[in-house]
């Protein structure tokens, strides 16, 4: 059995994914939620993923060091907003500030970010004086993937492959987005008052889009899924398509992390 702790730190438009690869481990004993969100949802799903989980959940001001440890494996995830992606160079510090506060709890860190623009382009450079090693979510062949939705279409090329292939200018949605749309597009700044959608509108007037994709990685209510997926395409007057995704990537990137708390 794995034992120690595993610190993941991730953007709240994976939250599924995260979710999902903490619940699905059968080692992990315990799971410490940092939510730095709006929506606080991560901790409810995975009480109905995982019951048989401890979960506890706590704000960012918490003193980390009285977190109170099993001596099986534990996962410190602390989920953060995706206002941040306003700011690579913000979103940056913020994460290297979150690992360097877990560090005296945990063994291993796992990023649950692509790069994000410029944000974590340079893994060597952002790792450096790191006191743990440091994980990414990565292609087979090692390379950083570009953003959150390279990450469940499978990688690189397989997102160049779903851009080339799509017929015109194209709105995309995860699960995430597809629940939260309104709320995102207010942290995005594509809309100020989400009671509102004319401001969302001509953005995407402006942008041309005829057509709406969801990412579907069979993680959601499949029902719930498809409904906000027609809501959404009814509001904007797009075209939609579902698009089968793969959990591939989160898998084998939370399999390295876990791999590597017996570096230190």
């Amino acid at each position: 059995m794995v034992s120690g702790a595993l610190g993941i730190i991730g953007c709240q438009v994976l939250e599924d994914e995260m979710a999902y690869v903490v619940a699905q481990d059968p080692e992990v004993e315990q799971v410490i939620v940092i939510d730095s969100t709006m929506e606080k949802s991560i901790v409810g799903k995975i009480q109905h993923m995982a019951p048989q989980k401890k979960v506890s959940c706590f704000d960012e001001k918490y003193d980390i060091k009285q977190f109170q440890l099993t001596t099986g494996l534990t996962v410190v995830l602390w989920v953060k907003s995706i206002a941040l992606h306003q700011s690579p160079p913000l979103l940056r510090e913020e994460v290297t500030q979150a690992i360097i506060r877990l560090e005296p709890l945990i063994q291993s860190a796992l990023i649950f970010y692509g790069q994000c623009g410029s944000a974590f382009r340079n893994m060597e450079i952002f790792s450096q004086g790191m006191r743990v090693p440091v994980t990414i979510l990565k292609d087979n062949d090692g390379a950083l993937i570009d953003d959150c939705y390279g990450t469940v279409l499978g990688g690189r090329e397989e997102y160049r492959a779903f851009l080339v292939n799509q017929p015109g200018p194209c709105f995309v949605l995860n699960t995430m987005w597809a629940a939260n749309w309104k709320h995102f597009m207010q942290e995005l700044q594509m809309m100020h008052d989400p009671s509102s959608i004319d401001e969302a509108k001509e953005v995407f007037q402006y942008m041309d889009y005829k057509r709406t994709v969801g990412l579907n990685t069979g993680l959601v209510d499949q029902l719930v899924f498809e409904r906000q997926l027609n809501e959404f395409a009814a509001i904007f007057g797009l075209e939609l398509e579902d698009h089968r995704c793969t959990l591939r990537i989160v898998e084998s990137s939370y399999k390295e992390a876990k791999g590597r708390l017996t570096e230190l």
